[in-house]
C-alpha cells in the first residue's frame, strides 16, 4: 500500500516537471506581450543590440542609394551600430525655399544596407538637415531651418517629438554634450541655442558680433564648444563653455585679417586643436587655442568643373589619428591631409557633380561615411543621391 503511494506521488511530481516549462514559457510571451513582467522588460530590443556583435563590418567600399533627392547630415550611433542620414529634399540657401517634410533615413554601419526610412508625421516638421545622435538611448536629434525647430526621432517607438526656436532663427548644425543637453547654431539671428530635451528648456545666445551666421558646430577634448561664424567680412570662429541651464559667456577669435575666410564646419582633433573648413577659398585650417595662431593649408585641388565651380571645402571630420577628413563638394573630392607631413591625400568622385558637401563623420575604427547630395548619373554607376562607407585605408 505505501509502495503504491509513493508510486503515485512520484508520477504526480513527473507529470508537474514536465508541464513547468510549457506554462512559464506561455506566461513569459504573455507577459511580453503587456510589455509588462520583469521578463519581458529585460530582454534585448534590436535597437539596442550593437551591430558590431552580429555582423563584422565590410573591408571595402560600399555605396548605397538615399533613394531621395539630396542628403545632408550623416551622424553615427557607435553604441547600437547605426548610421543615420538627414534628407531634406532641397538645396538650403540656407533654409529650403519652401517648408515640407521629409524624411531620415536609417542604415546599418556594418554594410551600408538601408534599414528603414523615417518619415516626418506632419506639415510642422520640415527638411531635416543636421543630426545627432543620444548614445545612451539611441534618439536622433535634427535641425529644421525651415519649420525652426530641433525635432527629435525616438526610433524604437517611431516617436518624433519638437521644440521651436525664435521664429526666422534657421536653426542649423548641432550637438549633444555630455549631459544630453542639445546645442545648436542658428544662422539666421547669429545665436547659439540650448535645448534641455527633459524639460523642454531653449535658451538662445546672441553671437557678441552681430550677424556673425553661425553655421558648423563641435565639442573639443575637455568639453568646450566651438563654433563657425560663416558670414562674409567676420572671419571668426567662437567658443564657449557648456552650462546645466544653457546660459554662457561667447568668446570670439579672428582667423584671417584679409577678412576673406568664411567658415563652414568644424571640428576638433584628439589634442584639442580645433579644424575648420574655408568654403570659396578651398582651405581647411587649424587653430590652436593655447596661442590663439590660425594656419591655413590649401587642399583644394585641379579644378573638374571650370571656370567658375572649382572648389569648396565642406564637411570636416577629425580622426582618432589626428588626420583630418574633408569634402570639397564643388570639386567633388573627399580625402584627409596628415598635419605632421604637412600632405593631404584626396581621391576625386568618379562623377564630378557628385557634390560630397556637409555629410561627413568617422568612426573610432577609421572608417568614414559621406553622403553624395547628387550622386552620379554616369552609365554604369550607381544613380543618384548616395550614401558611401570607406573602410580605413581606402585612401592610402
Amino acid at each position: 500500500m505505501h509502495l503504491n503511494l509513493f508510486r503515485k506521488h512520484v508520477f504526480i511530481l513527473s507529470l508537474l516537471l514536465l508541464l513547468l516549462p510549457g506554462a512559464l514559457a506561455a506566461c513569459s510571451t504573455a507577459d511580453d506581450g503587456q510589455g509588462g513582467n520583469q521578463l519581458a522588460s529585460s530582454r534585448v530590443l534590436p535597437a539596442e543590440q550593437d551591430e558590431s556583435q552580429k555582423r563584422a563590418q565590410a573591408n571595402s567600399p560600399v555605396q548605397v542609394s538615399t533613394r531621395n533627392n539630396g542628403p545632408w547630415g550623416v551622424a553615427l550611433d557607435e553604441a547600437h551600430g547605426f548610421v543615420w542620414v538627414a534628407e531634406p529634399g532641397c538645396d538650403p540657401k540656407p533654409p529650403c525655399p519652401s517648408a515640407f517634410p521629409t524624411k531620415i533615413t536609417k542604415f546599418a554601419m556594418a554594410d551600408a544596407s538601408f534599414i528603414q526610412d523615417f518619415p516626418e508625421p506632419d506639415g510642422k516638421y520640415s527638411s531635416p538637415f543636421f543630426l545627432a545622435v543620444n548614445p545612451s538611448d539611441g534618439h536622433v536629434f535634427f535641425s529644421q531651418p525651415n519649420s525652426d525647430a530641433i525635432g527629435m526621432l525616438s526610433p524604437d517607438d517611431n516617436r518624433f517629438q519638437q521644440w521651436k526656436t525664435t521664429p526666422g532663427s534657421t536653426p542649423y548644425d548641432l550637438l549633444i554634450d555630455k549631459n544630453g543637453n542639445v546645442w545648436f547654431t542658428e544662422w539666421t539671428t547669429s545665436s547659439i541655442g540650448f535645448l534641455n530635451p527633459k524639460t523642454g528648456k531653449v535658451v538662445e545666445t546672441a553671437t557678441p558680433t552681430a550677424n556673425a551666421n553661425p553655421y558648423g558646430i563641435t565639442l573639443d577634448p575637455k568639453g568646450n564648444v566651438w563654433f563657425a561664424e560663416n558670414r562674409k567680412g567676420v572671419a571668426q570662429i567662437g567658443m564657449f563653455t557648456p552650462t546645466a541651464d544653457g546660459n554662457v559667456t561667447i568668446r570670439e577669435f579672428p582667423i584671417d585679417g584679409t577678412l576673406r575666410s568664411q567658415p563652414h564646419l568644424i571640428t576638433a582633433a584628439p589634442n584639442g586643436h580645433i579644424w575648420f573648413t574655408e568654403g570659396f577659398l578651398g582651405n581647411i585650417t587649424e587653430f590652436d587655442p593655447a596661442t590663439g595662431t590660425p594656419t591655413h593649408y590649401k587642399v583644394a585641388s585641379a579644378c573638374r568643373r571650370p571656370p567658375d565651380n572649382c572648389t569648396h571645402t565642406s564637411g570636416i571630420a577629425a580622426d582618432k589619428d589626428g588626420n583630418i577628413w574633408f569634402s570639397d563638394s564643388l570639386n567633388a573630392t573627399v580625402g584627409y591631409f596628415v598635419p605632421s607631413k604637412q600632405i593631404a591625400k584626396i581621391q576625386p568622385l568618379t562623377d564630378s557633380n557628385a557634390h560630397p558637401h556637409d555629410g561627413l563623420a568617422v568612426q573610432s575604427n577609421g572608417t568614414v561615411w559621406f553622403t553624395e547630395q547628387f550622386g552620379s548619373l554616369l552609365p554604369g554607376e550607381l544613380q543618384g543621391p548616395a550614401l558611401v562607407m570607406w573602410p580605413k585605408g581606402t585612401l592610402k
